[in-house]
């Protein structure tokens, strides 16, 4: 009973009757194979049984849940038997003419010479080879596509052969008796090539960075180690600053102190104003004691400056860099 109540509101709905939601509609037409429309013809809703007959102008009607998919059986007296599938899209109309072929048109007659072979290529894992070179009867060449798959017209009768070649993998030679029925693989093998020993030895840009031991305290910082601020020669080089003390901008706990007139008197302090001891290539410049400091902009050009290591607390600082204004923090400045 249920199955009945099931297909009466599906046969309501085509006919527009269960309104809970927009309805399609294919808008069909049936004609023959010379163009001309087919009266009477029957079409069947295959999964319902449910049949509609075209009018004398060969159109019929059908409607059905937007984006399902109409399977029909059409049927005309002196026309061969013939299906359809329709999909209806949401918003509009279908509009679909079937052709059917009459019983009197003679069917086409198979041509022996039209054989195709589908296959891939693939290397000894299997993993695909796209674009491998095809070459059928020493003669025609063609492609796989970018899945290693072809597909070849075989001319003649009897056997045949491929050569198969890409680049990286031997040749391979593969004949045939027949036409295979399935789809076949052909499998290149890679070509091994052995390649001359080289020898690639590095270093840093700047020996001095080597030399200070910059790169290795830079390592220990990302590894918590030591809490320094390491300015590399690329960050140098991207930000290309005019004064040594710009680099030091928007460091945690550092401040640069801007002269308001003398912009090459800006100095680097801890943020309670303390100012910071400065060494230039291990040499304190910045921190004498009993003595004026000199201006560390003066001293070096940013041109000339390999890398900078900025330690905002001198305990965090190297025990070989110590700190000469109590606890304020420590900068070195390495140079090219």
């Amino acid at each position: 009973m249920d199955l009945i109540l099931r297909r009466l509101l599906v046969v309501m709905s085509l006919f527009g009757f269960v309104g809970l939601e927009a309805q399609s509609t294919l808008s069909g037409r049936v004609v023959s194979d010379s163009g001309n429309a087919i009266a009477g013809a029957t079409i069947t809703l295959v999964s319902l049984g449910y049949s509609v007959k075209s009018d004398s102008l060969g159109r019929f009607t059908l409607s059905g849940t937007p984006g399902s998919t109409l399977s029909l059986s059409l049927r005309a007296s002196g026309y061969r038997d013939d299906s359809a599938s329709v999909v209806l899209t949401r918003g509009k109309s279908v509009d679909r003419s079937f052709t059917m072929i009459s019983e009197s048109t003679p069917l086409p007659e198979a041509n022996p010479s039209d054989r195709v072979l589908r296959g891939r290529v693939t290397d000894t894992e299997q993993a695909p080879l796209t674009y491998a070179n095809i070459q059928v009867n020493a003669g025609r060449r063609y492609v796989s596509d970018d899945s290693g798959r072809f597909v070849l017209p075989i001319p003649g009768t009897g056997g045949f052969s491929l050569l198969v070649r890409r680049i990286g993998f031997e040749p391979e030679h593969v004949k045939f008796d027949s036409v295979p029925a399935a789809a076949v693989r052909i499998q290149l093998r890679a070509v091994a090539r052995v390649l001359a020993e080289q020898r690639v030895t590095g270093r840093a840009a700047f020996v001095s960075l080597d030399l200070g031991g910059f790169y290795g305290r830079m390592r220990e910082a990302e590894r918590g180690i030591n809490h320094g601020y390491f300015l590399t020669p690329e960050d140098f080089e991207l930000r290309k600053p005019t004064l040594l003390t710009n680099m030091a901008e928007g460091i945690p706990a550092v401040r640069v102190w801007h002269h308001p007139v003398e912009p090459w008197k800006n100095r680097i302090e801890g943020v309670s104003g303390c100012k910071m001891t400065v060494y230039l290539d291990r040499v304190r410049i910045v921190g004498k004691l009993g003595g004026v400091d000199d201006y560390v902009n003066e001293l070096i050009q940013p041109t000339d400056i390999a890398a900078m290591e900025v330690y905002p607390r001198a305990v965090g600082a190297p025990p070989q860099f110590q700190a000469m204004n109590g606890t304020c923090g420590v900068v070195l400045i390495w140079s090219k």
